[in-house]
């Protein structure tokens, strides 16, 4: 499952797969090891995949969670607006996307143009 998860991050894949008793497809961000110890995904959920929320957004999955994972072959143009790349919520990182829009934002904050 890291593997894949990764392999989706770096190719800019989407994934599919089961959380609870609903099907997701996301646009893989960050996956590592949370503050708690567990493996997580940070991913923006592709609207029209959530009753509650049928806009999408961002969420964070426990990989323990996660059924029939499947890394599909459409892509995601990049980073979506509020990916933090060094989400403090993350004591370890497997993988993360990287891409001009997270280098722009870093270049603002060093400026001082940005906030952290």
């Amino acid at each position: 499952m890291n593997l894949l998860i990764c392999q989706a991050i770096q190719q800019r894949r989407l994934l599919m797969f089961g959380y609870g008793d609903l099907v997701r497809v996301v646009e893989p961000h960050l996956f590592g090891v949370n503050s708690a110890g567990h493996e997580m995904l940070t991913a923006w959920l592709r609207p029209g995949y959530s009753r509650s929320d049928p806009e999408g957004g961002w969420r964070n999955y426990l990989t323990t969670d996660v059924s029939n994972l499947q890394m599909l072959d459409e892509t995601f143009a990049g980073p979506r607006t509020g990916y933090n790349a060094d989400d403090s919520r993350m004591r370890e990182v497997h993988c993360r996307l990287v891409g001009a829009a997270v280098v722009e934002r870093r270049a603002e904050v060093e400026r001082g143009s940005g906030e952290p």
